[in-house]
């Protein structure tokens, strides 16, 4: 099996309602869908998620993955590029047209090739994963909330992610307080700051959530992803509830960041064979478990959760459900 063509498409996805967090505000997004063919007649599919930004015209996309993307696939076995780990070096550290999804493509074909799921490819024995309902909430009213908790109830979710990081900490706290309202007590509950504190801050903010009443699975991001003190000193105050970090730092961050004590659950988000799985085994050697967010969801996302929660017997792993609106 060799690659020996390429088609690429532009999707503009327009939301049933806005989604978001503390610091954006989305009510639609472009994805880019890469498709990479092989001589055999199998197609691999790929994906690259552009939040509220246009994606240039098709003619442009193709011209950039021409010149700087397709004469590393052309012609290769999809199996053995999966495989494949590079060298790192000053001269091809560079941005590649359409990377991630070339990555994502490239393994789709790479388990055709092999005549496996997936999940088997990497090793896995289970196509059941545990998920949460993650809301991106931030923007939507009391009502709007509400009825996406019931939405989760109805799905069976024991586990859900709310967004919190509102200047005002009574919002924060309302909401919490609708959690366990809709959902009972019995749910962890896991809230997600998108970077809105500085240390001291969220330590404040944890505190006042624990005063209330509210038990806390784990808190997601809540000071500057490269603030590494700073996850230690929170480490060091905030109690038995979990940070969780790292999605938005490489690998050469991801390391930092276990090496700081600041990190109890590594988001490994990333490319799959640099980044990703990397981390996931130096996690293990720490003793952190890991997860994974910000994948494509129903858009092939799916297949990557249920993959990554099998690769290097990672049996800690948890994968989001999150509520992704219809695509019209």
């Amino acid at each position: 099996m060799k690659i020996v063509d390429f088609e690429i498409h532009r999707c503009r996805i327009p939301l049933d309602r806005p989604i978001g967090d503390s610091q954006v505000i989305f009510t639609e997004h472009f994805m880019t869908v890469l498709e990479l063919k092989t001589d055999d007649g199998q197609t691999g599919v790929g994906f690259e998620l552009q939040q509220g930004m246009p994606i240039p015209a098709l003619s442009q996309l193709e011209a950039q993955y021409r010149y700087n993307g397709w004469s590393a696939v052309e012609g290769q076995s999809p199996l053995g590029m999966a495989m494949r780990i590079g060298r790192p070096r000053g001269g091809n550290v560079g941005a590649t047209a359409l990377g991630l999804a070339t990555e994502t493509a490239m393994w789709d074909l790479a388990a055709k090739q092999a005549e496996l799921p997936l999940y088997r490819l990497f090793g896995g024995t289970n196509p059941r994963v545990r998920a949460y309902g993650s809301t991106l909430d931030f923007h939507l009213d009391e009502t709007e909330f509400r009825s996406w908790m019931g939405h989760f109830t109805e799905m069976g979710m024991r586990g859900i992610k709310i967004k919190v990081g509102h200047p005002d900490i009574e919002w924060d706290l309302s909401r919490l307080s609708m959690v366990h309202d809709v959902l009972g007590e019995d749910v962890d509950v896991m809230i997600d700051a998108n970077e809105a504190w500085s240390p001291k801050e969220a330590i404040e903010r944890m505190k006042r959530y624990d005063d209330a009443g509210f038990e806390i699975f784990w808190i997601e991001d809540p000071i500057t992803r490269e603030d590494y003190p700073g996850y230690a000193m929170l480490a060091a105050e905030i109690g038995t509830a979990r940070i969780n970090t790292g999605e938005y730092l490489g690998f050469h961050g991801k390391r930092r960041l276990l090496e700081s004590g600041g990190v109890d659950v590594l988001n490994i988000h990333g490319h799959f064979p640099k980044a990703s799985r990397a981390a996931a085994y130096l996690a293990g050697d720490y003793g952190v478990p890991v997860s994974l967010g910000n994948t494509l969801l129903d858009l092939g996302g799916f297949t990557w959760r249920r993959a990554c929660r099998n690769a290097c017997t990672w049996s800690s792993a948890t994968w989001p459900g999150t509520a992704w609106p219809r695509i019209r």
